[in-house]
């Protein structure tokens, strides 16, 4: 063993540039992988603190039924910790024409401090807080120029109140909010009196013991609390909250997939000239009685030193890059906060058990295929294997190409999803095979219009390009980076203009949802601007016909308008027109084309539409798609009120000639009912911010992409260099000089590049394509293709490939002929 290593090391240390390329490698993907398992757990762990927001440590609420709660209700359970009793309210703020909504806390300090104690923005401590005094957020007060001393006035309840500032807190803790607005803490006393609160508290907040888990304790609470007079909810919704950061991390996993791939193929090329270097010291050890056994753990064990330094100088790279990233991140997060960086044991764990494992499994064929090598063969240094027929390469490569394209479009349903993996592995698998003799027949060529140029430098480098396998796995490795950035930049395109067009054709301009009384309505109607209004009853998975239940259904008396504000486009020609002749006669539903086809309905069906209590016919009058709405079902208010009940509205459209000045007089109008209420700007702003966010990061990704690249392409040209070295010295002997050598080389890395940017354009295309034909039917929106991206990461990989060309360049102007003539 100590013979092995001393071995390994001493090969590491002499074989310099090699190492390097390797190590880059390795260490690349070893950061990408932990950069993308860290973003999701860092990001995980912001947002969970966002939403707890006024909870901080308190993981379960509870609330009476009917008026307030008393800290004397909450029983002396093992499983209770710290709890807080709060008053929660709204207020509005108003300066210059602009108007705030401001969520009004109050609190008992020293309860509030066990469970979510506010942090100053100078560090400091409060005291003497009472009477009408508040303490505001400093994204609040910077953005209004207000300090602290100064006297402010909010509207509460309709009634102009005025409070000092009397501190300035930090945008954290108890002030931290998902929503738009601001939070401001008042004394307890203060807040029930304005209010009009009794004594007691609104909502107490509950922390669980020490090794409790949150289950526990709201379970603990159910069994002592009547559910008639009691409500007993968690504060947070993990689950979501976890889904959440898994969506937003799959691009970072799909990039450390495509770097890991090209690692595979850079540790398999570089492993293949390592052994083929080391056949003659292979020989000498299996003559003195070397076992295959002990000559495979020798050549082993070198790629398991590079994979764990790799990965460990992976991970230790990764921290500064998930910092960046993170920082980036939070700064465009307009609603959010800086993401902290959690690095989870299993995030280093599988970064580093894929360092070594890559770098294993890739040296493991040609070790393993010299390691069982006669020892004649070992000794005339013949490793590789008869090629296969290339009729039988391009035969096979030619039929993936088909079946991938034809099989997206010949399935449907669910076996649409299947169909589009398995066509994006077989065109890259395809490619693959079909590069090697492509690349030949295309050199060929370039050789032929390389001759009409001065010199022969030029059509001499693409001659030596044919049957060259380093060059085509350089034009392999450029073909995957060039496709993973060319998929990547339309991918983010596309959302952010989808994102940007949910409304497009849709007539509001602003939405409230929550639960909303007639009288509440009316107020809207008559708020000064408003134009049109468009109130609706909901209800969410509670209709069923056919044994399936609707996930939406909405009721509306007035289907014209509500076709115009929500931008329904019709399915079968002139069915809205039909059934808008009789929606408000005739028991009529109409259903989206998604419901049409999950549930077999077709339109004129009767179908029975059941509540759990009342069972009602209604004719299906047509079907519609709409990207404004992800309603299932639309009936008319009228029938609704009569068959399923509906008193209270659940969702409110509107357009006014000031959008955002009657969104605040709703917010006001809501109180404290929860809602989501946003204009479209706002939607718009919001989404595009959070989007934003996560694809600047991933935008970024793509110069790691490149980067891999270029320690691809540079690690193939030199191995190239390697194996070529002697017949280019040969060369230099009869005049080659290394101005002459230069433009071979450039030609030669331009032509490769060219080639490999041109596959990737064809076969991205063909990939865009089945990815958007698989979620076509879900997006309803065809991507507008750019040819600009297209050949902007065309010639960013021809660039890769001439900077990589410099290395051998290099290493030829300082070649010594006598010792590299006398090689081998």
């Amino acid at each position: 063993m100590k013979m092995m290593l001393k071995y390994c090391l001493t090969n590491v240390r002499e074989r310099r540039a090699r190492t390097a390329v390797m190590l880059l490698s390795i260490v690349l993907s070893a950061t990408l992988l932990f950069v993308s398992f860290s973003i999701g757990v860092s990001y995980e762990s912001a947002q969970r603190k966002m939403a707890r927001g006024l909870a901080g440590s308190a993981t379960v609420a509870v609330t009476a039924v009917d008026g307030a709660i008393s800290r004397e209700e909450i029983p002396e359970l093992p499983s209770v910790g710290a709890a807080a009793g709060i008053w929660e309210g709204s207020a509005l703020y108003h300066e210059n024409g602009y108007y705030e909504s401001i969520d009004l806390i109050g609190a008992d300090l020293a309860q509030l401090n066990r469970i979510n104690p506010p942090r100053l923005a100078d560090g400091g401590e409060i005291t003497g807080f009472s009477g009408n005094q508040v303490i505001l957020p400093d994204r609040f007060t910077s953005k209004y120029g207000i300090e602290e001393g100064n006297n402010i006035t909010l509207e509460i309840n309709g009634n102009p109140v005025e409070f000092q500032v009397a501190r300035i807190a930090a945008y954290d803790t108890v002030f931290l909010r998902h929503t738009r607005g601001a939070t401001a803490l008042l004394p307890l006393s203060t807040a029930a009196r304005l209010l009009g609160q009794p004594e007691g508290y609104g909502k107490i907040l509950i922390e669980p013991a020490e090794g409790v888990s949150t289950e526990e304790l709201k379970r603990d609470l159910q069994s002592v609390f009547p559910p008639g007079d009691y409500r007993v909810s968690e504060t947070v919704n993990q689950a979501q909250i976890a889904a959440d950061a898994r969506q937003k991390t799959m691009p970072f996993f799909l990039i450390s997939f495509f770097a890991m791939t090209m690692s595979v193929f850079i540790i398999y090329s570089s492993y293949k000239v390592i052994t083929l270097d080391r056949l003659p010291v292979i020989g000498t050890f299996r003559s003195i009685g070397a076992t295959r056994r002990t000559v495979t753990c020798m050549l082993l064990l070198e790629s398991v030193f590079y994979g764990s330094l790799g990965g460990a100088a992976g991970i230790l790279l990764g921290l500064p890059a998930l910092k960046l990233i993170l920082r980036g991140m939070g700064a465009s997060l307009g609603l959010g906060i800086e993401i902290p960086v959690v690095i989870s044991s299993l995030g280093i764990g599988v970064s580093l058990a894929v360092a070594v494992l890559v770098p294993l499994l890739s040296a493991w064929i040609p070790v393993r295929r010299a390691s069982r090598l006669p020892l004649r063969e070992v000794m005339a240094g013949a490793l590789e294997e008869a090629p296969p027929s290339r009729r039988l390469v391009v035969a096979v490569g030619a039929a993936l190409f088909g079946i991938s394209v034809a099989l997206p479009r010949a399935a449907s349903g669910k076996l649409l999803y299947l169909a589009g993996g398995c066509s994006l592995l077989g065109l890259i698998a395809g490619a693959i095979l079909i590069i090697p003799p492509l690349s030949d027949l295309l050199s060929m060529g370039l050789e032929r219009l390389y001759g009409a140029l001065p010199g022969n430098e030029a059509a001499l480098a693409a001659r030596n390009m044919r049957e060259n396998r380093n060059i085509q796995q350089n034009i392999t490795l450029l073909f995957i980076s060039i496709s993973a950035v060319i998929a990547i930049s339309v991918v983010g395109d596309f959302v952010t203009s989808y994102v940007s067009d949910v409304f497009r054709g849709a007539e509001l301009e602003g939405f409230a949802d929550g639960t909303m009384e007639p009288e509440f309505v009316e107020r809207v109607r008559r708020m000064d601007g408003v134009e049109t209004v468009l109130p609706l009853h909901v209800y969410k998975d509670r209709i069923q016909a056919g044994g399936r239940t609707f996930r939406r259904v909405e009721a509306t008396d007035n289907l014209e308008r509500y076709v115009s504000m929500f931008a329904l486009h019709e399915t079968e020609k002139g069915a809205l027109g039909r059934a808008e002749a009789v929606f408000d006669r005739e028991r009529t539903v109409l259903l989206s084309e998604d419901c049409m086809e999950r549930t077999g309905f077709h339109v004129g069906d009767v179908v029975a539409l059941f509540d759990g209590a009342v069972q009602r016919e209604y004719r299906v009058g047509g079907s519609f798609k709409s990207r404004a709405t992800d309603v299932e079902a639309v009936i008319s208010s009228s029938f609704a009120a009569e068959d399923f009940g509906a008193d209270a509205y659940q969702f409110l459209a509107y357009t006014a000639a000031d959008p955002e000045a009657v969104m605040v007089q709703i917010r006001d109008l809501f109180g404290g009912t929860p809602n989501w209420s946003r204009t479209v700007e706002e939607f718009y702003s919001d989404a595009l911010s959070t989007v934003g966010a996560f694809l600047r990061p991933m935008h970024s990704m793509i110069y790691f992409i490149l980067l891999m690249a270029g320690v691809g392409v540079t690690n193939n040209l030199l191995i190239n260099y390697m194996q070529k070295r002697r017949v280019t010295a040969m060369y230099k002997s009869v005049g080659l000089s290394n101005r002459q050598h230069a433009v071979m080389a450039l030609a030669e890395a331009f032509s490769s590049g060219l080639i490999g940017a041109a596959v990737a354009v064809f076969v991205s295309w063909l990939e865009i394509g089945t990815i958007f034909l698989v979620a076509g039917p879900k997006i309803q929106m065809a991507p507008e293709l750019n040819a600009a991206v297209f050949c902007r990461a065309g010639i960013m990989g021809i660039a890769v490939t001439l900077l990589g060309s410099a290395v051998p360049i290099v290493k030829c102007r300082r070649m010594k002929l006598v010792e590299e003539i006398k090689f081998e």
